[in-house]
Formats: structure tokens, sequence, C-alpha cells
């Protein structure tokens, strides 16, 4: 090699497409070039150079097109360097070319188990075998099938050993964890052989049924973290933060009132949605520290071992299925948070391991797309992706019989993968529910194909957490002191009368988001962010204790009785705090337990929302499913400002009620409202409510300040 030769440093070479490969050179060197695969040499067809700055580029045309398998080199000026498929993992090509459709993961099958990864620009994968003390007992090489598949079955009992993929790509070899993995080791270490469908079989012969459930309209989300929940000493619990005490029953507060299951069946919820359970990597699953709420997963098939009693593989697996069984028995459906849009650390994932560029998001200038915030975005709009995706919800919904799926940060998926998800799920149970946070996130993916709310009428029969009416119901979420409607700004009324209306549009009265009201999910309150209650302490720093509660009182009455379908966070029905953080993730149990001796102090408004609630249930003219039926029986009546009053007229195909008047009042001064005759019976007033009337006959009503009145005839 001369001492030119050796001065001239080549950059990078990566394919382009399945015939083109792309060299960067510095200076102005004129190189003749050859390629060989695994040793082979290959001929070059053309080659064509331009300058982009300081770099010269070669691009070199081949003639039969490169099986990414090979191991692909370019020599010129005395040297080699290995060309990489990092942008080729991208193109349309590739997808065409490798779209897999056949099963990955670990299944049994006829007294063998068989293993199936997809990872195209595998050199070679191996199956490594591990007993349960991380011991290698053997390594097995796996076929290499079209597609880019690796398959591999194994006829000997190895059933609940221990498994990695070791995996040599262009970045080296490593051992991974199998994506697919559906039972996973402690702290997501290994995969673990078991075809958990199978074995559910045996563990529940005769799997409880689905509570009934007949349309969006009817549900009431309620969501919780196992964790916080049983935590508390309050809540009496004999396996607090666990699966198993989520459905505990007889549990009881110090004061001897109920906790856990018990007291969500007397409150009247349909559906329990329950913070991550997939595998999460921050907390510790040895010793349950430190706290993480779980958005920052690695691994969507396995679940968390931190709320088991036990880290071993199979105890989190049957744990969490008899949770959701339990939970069903006593006829509450089960909601499964998705967090797909991103994984905790890319670098360190199995999928970025496997085909490196091809799973994440990049922009044009290839830096990673970051619209979730934390250093990655999932390619939703990629075939195995999307298949990932849709795989991993109907695993759930198949084997654990999940009855509805809550997409964080929605708005990072594209379109057409959510309603690929529903199409899936519908196959499975039509009445499994979907919906998320349709939030417009600054990714790389074009407007037109964002999951967001804005797009909801391309998502048919998919639900948006509805941010606008939360807003306007509380005060802005990103301004601390900013105030919502029934803290007095009343420029927020014509958002709360759309969220009122299920977000539809009526002809002079509401502007409209979504296409019908099911597309609505109503909130003052979510895990992220300030509590209800401490979000009017920051905003309403001249506001008493007593009237913190009435506007609380005001804002849920508000929400839960808006067209669409309500979702409480645990304990804003009893002015839960987290002691004003506003964002508790890793915050301490003690930030973030449920206080049941809280609830305790705050029985009366518990009371209320159980019977609001009840209310709901028993009157269909709440519960509307479509926009038309809203347009026709829903008509907003001026008063004054800080006063919205509508009623809900000509309802009794729907309801026992013929007509039904509604009216919050924000004000600071008792609203008197005339009736058009003397027949009309109250409801709800002040911080009452009730099923069978508080005042019977009356032509008129009085609307304390900072409350609701419900009148109906």
């Amino acid at each position: 090699m001369t001492n030119q030769e050796v001065a001239i440093p080549v950059i990078r070479a990566e394919f382009l497409s399945f015939q083109s490969i792309r060299v960067e050179v510095e200076g102005n060197p004129s190189i003749h070039w050859s390629l060989e695969c695994d040793g082979q040499s290959l001929a070059i067809q053309q080659v064509e150079t331009h300058r982009e700055g300081q770099l010269v580029i070669y691009e070199l045309t081949v003639l039969e097109p490169v099986e990414l398998e090979c191991r692909y080199e370019v020599f010129g000026a005395g040297r080699s360097i290995r060309v990489v498929p990092d942008r080729l993992v991208r193109t349309e090509a590739f997808e065409r070319k490798y779209r897999y459709e056949g099963k990955l993961g670990v299944w049994e099958e006829e007294g063998a188990f068989h293993f199936a990864v997809w990872s195209p620009v595998a050199e070679r994968i191996m199956c490594v075998v591990y007993d349960q003390d991380e011991r290698l007992l053997e390594k097995h090489e796996m076929e290499r099938q079209e597609q880019g598949a690796y398959h591999l079955q194994l006829e000997q009992d190895i059933a609940e050993y221990w498994y990695r993929y070791e995996v040599t790509t262009y970045l080296g070899t490593q051992e991974v964890v199998d994506p697919y993995a559906s039972a996973i080791s402690e702290n997501g270490r290994y995969g673990v052989i078991v075809d958990v469908e199978r074995t559910m079989t045996k563990w529940f012969p005769k799997r409880v049924a689905r509570p009934l459930f007949v349309k969006p309209s009817d549900a009431v989300i309620y969501e919780a973290n196992i964790r916080d929940f049983t935590i508390d000493h309050s809540a009496g619990s004999s396996h607090p933060g666990q699966y198993a005490g989520m459905t505990e029953r007889g549990t009881r507060s110090p004061r001897g009132h109920a906790t856990g299951l018990d007291y969500l069946l007397d409150l009247g919820i349909t559906h329990l949605q329950l913070l991550p359970v997939h595998f999460f990597e921050t907390t510790d699953e040895r010793t349950r520290s430190p706290y993480n709420w779980g958005y920052d997963p690695m691994l969507w098939f396995g679940l968390a071992g931190s709320y088991a009693s036990s880290v071993e593989p199979l105890v989190r697996v049957r744990e969490y299925a008899e949770m959701v069984e339990r939970l069903h028995e006593a006829g509450i459906r089960v909601t499964f948070d998705v967090v797909m849009n991103h994984v905790f650390i890319r670098e360190r994932s199995s999928l970025e391991q496997l085909v490196p560029g091809y799973y994440f998001r990049y922009e044009v200038d290839g830096t990673l797309s970051n619209g979730t915030g934390v250093g990655n975005d999932t390619a939703s709009e990629r075939f195995m992706m999307r298949r990932l995706i849709v795989d991993c919800l109907t695993y759930f919904a198949r084997v654990y019989r999940i009855d509805a799926f809550r997409f964080d940060l929605m708005g990072i998926h594209d379109i057409e993968t959510m309603n690929d998800v529903r199409a899936a799920l519908d196959a499975i149970d039509p009445t499994i529910l979907v919906y998320g946070e349709g939030w417009d996130l600054a990714t790389a993916l074009p407007e037109r194909l964002k999951a967001m709310s804005a797009s909801a009428a391309q998502m048919p029969r998919i639900a948006h957490f509805n941010d606008v009416f939360r807003d306007a119901l509380k005060g802005s979420t990103f301004s601390e002191f900013d105030r919502g409607f029934v803290a007095g700004d009343g420029w927020k009324e014509g958002e709360v009368r759309n969220g009122i209306a299920g977000s539809v549009h009526i002809d002079n009265q509401t502007y409209g988001r979504f296409p019908e009201p099911t597309y609505s999910i109503n909130y003052v309150e979510a895990h992220d962010n300030h509590t209800l209650y401490d979000k009017l302490k920051l905003s309403c720093p001249e506001a008493d204790e007593q009237q913190l509660l009435r506007m609380s009182r005001l804002a849920q009455t508000i929400a839960l009785f808006a067209q669409g379908i309500p979702f409480l966070h645990a304990g804003q029905e009893f002015l839960r705090t987290k002691q004003g953080v506003e964002n508790s993730y890793n915050a301490s149990d003690e930030i973030n337990r449920m206080d049941w001796e809280r609830r305790d102090d705050h029985l009366s408004l518990v009371t209320y929302i159980k019977t609001i609630l009840q209310i709901r249930r028993m009157h269909g003219g709440f519960r509307l499913h479509r926009a038309n039926q809203i347009r026709e029986l829903l008509h907003f009546i001026d008063l004054r400002p800080g006063v919205i009053a509508y009623e809900l007229g000509a309802v009794h195909s729907y309801d026992a009620w013929q007509r039904t008047l509604i009216v919050y009042n924000t004000t600071r001064e008792i609203v008197e409202v005339s009736l058009d005759h003397s027949r009309w019976n109250v409801h709800v007033q002040g911080d009452e409510a009730s099923v069978d009337p508080l005042l019977k006959g009356v032509d008129r009503i009085q609307v304390l300040p900072l409350s609701t009145t419900i009148a109906t005839c």
C-alpha cells in the first residue's frame, strides 16, 4: 500500500437499493472499486461520481440484486469497508421483499417447540438455551427462511428453560431477547420457553365470559395504577401493590369503609384501565424500586414482574391472568395501556439489535424522530412494526381476554395501523374498546397520516381523549395558573358546550370535533399532569377548601354527564392530591398512593359521584350513541354568563324521563330558573344527588353557586 493510498479516508459505504451502493470518500481521489460478497467477487456494472462539499460520492451499480444475509465489502485504494443497509431497510423495496406474515415467537406443536424471529439483515442467528440459573446449556443454529425469518424446531424437553437469540449483523454479534417472548425472566433478561396460550387453557379450562357490554357510550372508565391502588396501609390489602391486590375482596380502610375491588363495584364503573403492565425497564423487579409508572417499555408481550408475588417467570403470567378473570367475574372489563410508541433505550432494544434502523422513525437528515420526547419514535407505518402492534394487541385480547386498549401518545402512530388494530380486534370481539391520546406530535410522519384527533373521522370507532374539553373545564394543563370554566373563565364556555354535546356539530350551537359522541373520552384528570384538586388549588389560590370541593364536584359532574365516554382517574372522586407534583411518574409511593383515609374524609363527595354515575346508567338520554340523536334531542338554553343550561327533550325513546333540564352554575350567586309547568322533579341540587326526586312538583329551581341542578319531567 502506498502512502497516497493510506491517506485516502473512506468514510462510509451503504446500500441505497438492492442494486446500488453509495461510497463516501474525503478529498479528491480517483479510485477503482471492486465488490465482494462473503469473499466472492461481484461484478460492478456502473460507477458514477459527484461531489457533496468535501466528499466525493461514488455510486456503484451492481448486476444482480444483493442478498442481505451476506457480508458485502467494497475494495478500493488498498483498503476495504463493510457495506451496510442503514437506509435500505427503510425503503419500499425492502418492505416488499421482506414483509413476513408467518408465526413469530415460541409455540408448541406436536410435542416440539418452534422458535421464529425476523431479521433479514442477520448473517446468522443462534438460539441459546439456558437453565433457570442462567447457565448455558446449548446453542442451536436457526434456519433462514423466506422474507428474512429464522426458524428452529426442538423436540427435546426444554419447557420453561430460558433462551435468547445470538444475532450476527453488520453491527457485530450480540444476544437479544425475543421481542415476541410472552414469558420472561426477572427484569426481562431472558425469554422463557413456554407456549403461554396452551398453558392458559390448562390453568383455566373454563374461562369467565366478558362482562355484558352493549355500546361504547355505556362505558365508565376508571384509571388506576396497580401499585398505587393498594400500596398504602389504608387499603387494608394482603397483597399491597400487586396484581392479586386488585381483586382482593373484603378489604377495609382503618375506619371500616370498603377499599379495593369492593369499592370499585360500589362506585359503578364498567372498565378498569391499568397503567402499563408490560415489562418496563426502570423498576428492579427484585426490589420493586425505584418507583415508576412503566412508560419505559423494552418488551411488549412480557409482563411486569414488580406487580407479581414472585419474580418467577410464570408467576406474573398466572397472577395477571387470574386478576383479569376475577375482574370479569365481578362484572368489570379490563383496559390494557398500550405503550408502543417508543422504547426506553433504542440501542439496547431487541428491535434495534435484530434489524438496525428499521423499527424506528427517522427525519430526512437521518436523525431519529423524537415526537415522543424520549429520544425515539417507533415507525408504525412499516409493515413489521405495524404487525408487531397488531400481533401484541390481538395476543392480549385472545389469551388474557383484555376488553379495551388505551394508546399512549396515539398521535405517534399512523391512521392505517390504528384501523388495522380496530379490524383485528373486531374479529375477536367487536365490543373491545380502542381509544388513545390523539395529540398532534412532532414526529417524522406527514400530518395526513397521523392518528390524531383532527383525523378522527378517518378512524371509525376509535375514541380520543378530549383534551380541549378537559382544559376548558379546569384550565390549561400546560399553565399552572390558567383557569377553566368552573373557576370563572367565561371565555371557555363555548368549548364546554361543545364537550357537553359529545364534541359533535350542532348547527348554530357547537362546532364539533368528532363525527360521533363515542369518539370523545370526557375527563378532567388522568395520571399525567396535576390532579384536578391540585390544579384548582394552584390556579385559584384565593379559594378555600369548600370552594375547591365545589369546583371539583362541578367539573366532574359536567364531564360525567357529557355525551360520549366518561373517564375518571383513581381518587379524583375524593379530591386526590399528589402534593402539587405535576409529573409523578417516578415520585415515591407517598406521592402516588391511593390515600383511602382521604377517601373516608370525603365520603359525601364519593356518594355524590356514585349517584351521578347511577343516574347516567339508568337514563339513556345521557348515553346517546349517535350524533344525529344529539342534534335532535339536545338544545342549549341561554341564561346568563357563567351559566350553561341545556335540555334533553323528547328522550322517552331512550329514557324513562321525557325531558331533562341540566343547569351548571359557575358564578358565586344563586341562579333561579322558571320552568314551564309545575310537574318537574329535582334529582340533583347543590351537594346532593338522588335517583329518586329530592323535590317534586316544582315550577322553579334554584342553582346554587358552583353547582349543578338537574330537573326532570
